[in-house]
């Protein structure tokens, strides 16, 4: 009866190990990536193809702040050879715990398969001040930096020089992979006929330095300004830039400075703090003025508070995904901004919202 129950304690242990090895020695010699969040997963799954195995930890419904250290992440990081993150503290509460649990080497901080994708990134509002009394203010600026699709050729660059140094014998392959990235992210931005006109690097650098509306209003093409050229999501959002809205979170901030967007106000009256009916009787006399015609929120925050605005004012709620796979229609980084950028233009574009005075 010993030998008996040894051989199936035995048994029992194989079988539970067998998945874990199975995983680690199968001859798969594609290059292992773990992201941190979907839209990262995405860009990675562009560049990377069929020569990586991604695994993404964080769902699109859920807060990037909040995601529980699960133990099966860390069975998924102990392979890994590559994890990349958003940065900026965004992931603080969860990814350290992760990777001392792994207890992999060649995904800890400072070593060459740690990917911080905020790298090389013009980080926006770094706070000057330190103090628990103004929320919970990231200290090294902003982590929301995805929301602006021009940031994603900056990270996609940062993802192929990580898998080029992991996997230097697919270096070309990833370098086209990125290539064939930034033209299709360019052509989406601004529209494929005018990037053939002028060139997507040209577009995006007078974009990134807040000239894109002079070069196309002081460039001529056939007797016409360039501007008449513009479309995809820029040229979409055209005729409701500087359009006032109220945000939930301060996570539309690279989002509004590329499209033109005037965040006016925050349900939350600083960052992490949800808000008092005091806070809300001021937004809704704010709201009440007339000009405001969306309020912007995410999935994973509570309703409550844009519900009883939206019930006082009569201005529309729109619940955006922040990240792939936040809404049904949010399959990939494309379908993210397709779906976001026609919300946002059919909602301020509608008769009620063009309307002078409003209400």
């Amino acid at each position: 009866m010993m030998i008996t129950r040894r051989l199936s304690t035995l048994l029992i242990n194989a079988v539970l190990v067998l998945p874990l090895t199975t995983w680690s020695h199968a001859g798969d010699s594609r290059v292992k990536v773990i992201a941190s969040l979907p839209n990262l997963g995405s860009i990675a799954a562009a560049i990377g193809g069929d020569r990586i195995d991604l695994t993404t930890i964080a769902i699109g419904t859920q807060d990037a702040h909040f995601v529980d250290p699960k133990p099966s992440y860390m069975v998924k990081l102990r392979n890994a050879d590559i994890l990349l993150i958003n940065g900026l503290d965004l992931e603080i509460g969860w990814i350290p715990p992760l990777t001392q649990g792994a207890r992999n080497s060649k995904i800890l901080l400072g070593a060459a398969g740690y990917v911080d994708c905020s790298t090389g990134i013009p980080v926006l509002e770094i706070p000057s001040i330190l103090s628990r009394t103004e929320g919970d203010v990231h200290p090294y600026g902003n982590p929301h930096y995805m929301t602006d699709p021009l940031i994603a050729e900056t990270v996609a660059g940062t993802i192929t020089e990580a898998l080029k140094k992991t996997d230097p014998a697919s270096a070309s392959f990833y370098e086209d992979q990125r290539k064939a990235f930034v033209r299709k992210l360019h052509e989406a931005i601004f529209g494929k006929e005018l990037v053939e006109l002028v060139g997507g690097a040209k577009l995006a650098r007078e974009a990134a330095s807040g000239t894109l509306d002079a070069f196309l209003d002081g460039t001529n093409i056939g007797g016409a300004p360039l501007r008449a050229k513009l479309g995809g999501w820029v040229g979409k959002m055209q005729p409701v830039k500087g359009k006032p809205v109220v945000c939930y979170h301060k996570d539309y901030s690279y989002f509004s400075r590329l499209f033109g967007l005037d965040v006016v106000e925050y349900v939350e009256p600083k960052p992490g703090i949800q808000p008092s009916a005091k806070h809300l009787e001021d937004l809704t006399d704010r709201l009440k003025r007339g000009d405001v015609h969306l309020i912007i929120t995410r999935p994973y925050v509570e309703h409550r508070s844009t519900d009883w605005l939206a019930d006082r004012t009569g201005v529309k709620v729109l619940t955006l995904p922040l990240e792939v796979g936040g809404s049904p229609e949010a399959t990939d980084y494309f379908k993210l901004f397709d779906f976001v950028t026609d919300q946002i233009a059919k909602t301020l574009s509608a008769p009620a919202a063009a309307a002078a005075g409003g209400r």
